[in-house]
């Protein structure tokens, strides 16, 4: 298995990601206001949105707890297997989050249905309600790509999808389709499929910058 704290541990502390976090659990905690515009009773949503805040508080709170060095001490190592317990547990703050994480995609894609009604690429959908009703709103519905383009865009931050889905290889076979959604993607775009990204690790001008590996009805986290 891959020593994720070490990562962790060596990346946090810094301003620019201490901002970025904060920025974020301003916009979470904001959210419930904006998604109750688009159609959702607040008394119905307000207790998966609470599940969210007080997720971002505790990686918040363990963020701020951490050493800058690469030895990773016992809290950390405590605090690491208590978010991976509530990443994983069923029918509870995993379900919860991942719920209010699709009500807050479906909000954003109605907020500007003209735009992005050109993106459904399925026959049966005409209008961008009726696919979030569908397609986005139910947990165990596939994530596609309007979706991962609005929930990108509505955080702020960075998505890149590498495509390991039986599509031809770039580079003579040696480098993924790349894709970029959301914070810098029209720069991105310049060269997500060129042989440079091959191996050029994370970008330090945008603290929050994931990369996904795309096989077919499934995600990886790379970094």
């Amino acid at each position: 298995s891959t020593d994720t704290s070490t990562d962790i541990s060596t990346n946090s502390g810094t301003t620019g990601q201490e901002k970025e976090l904060k920025r974020i659990q301003t916009y979470v905690n904001d959210s419930l206001a904006e998604v109750t515009k688009y159609g959702y009773d607040q008394f119905t949503i307000e207790m998966f949105h609470d599940e969210l805040v007080d997720l971002m508080t505790f990686v918040a709170a363990c963020s701020s707890n951490q050493n800058s060095s690469i030895k990773v001490n016992a809290n950390e190592i405590e605090n690491a297997e208590k978010l991976h317990e509530k990443l994983n547990e069923e029918n509870a703050t995993s379900d919860y989050c991942t719920w209010f994480l699709r009500v807050i995609t479906s909000a954003y894609l109605k907020k500007d249905a003209g735009r992005f009604v050109h993106f459904l690429d399925d026959p049966n959908y005409f209008d961008v309600p009726t696919f979030c009703q569908r397609e986005v709103d139910p947990m165990g519905k596939e994530c596609g790509m309007v979706q991962v383009l609005a929930l990108a865009e509505a955080f702020g931050v960075r998505v890149e999808i590498e495509y390991l889905d039986g599509n031809a290889l770039l580079n003579d076979g040696k480098v993924l389709m790349r894709h970029t959604f959301g914070a810098d993607a029209g720069v991105e775009a310049k060269r997500s499929n060129s042989s440079e990204h091959a191996n050029d690790g994370k970008d330090d001008s945008n603290p929050v910058n994931i990369t996904l590996l795309y096989r077919p009805g499934h995600y990886d986290i790379l970094y």
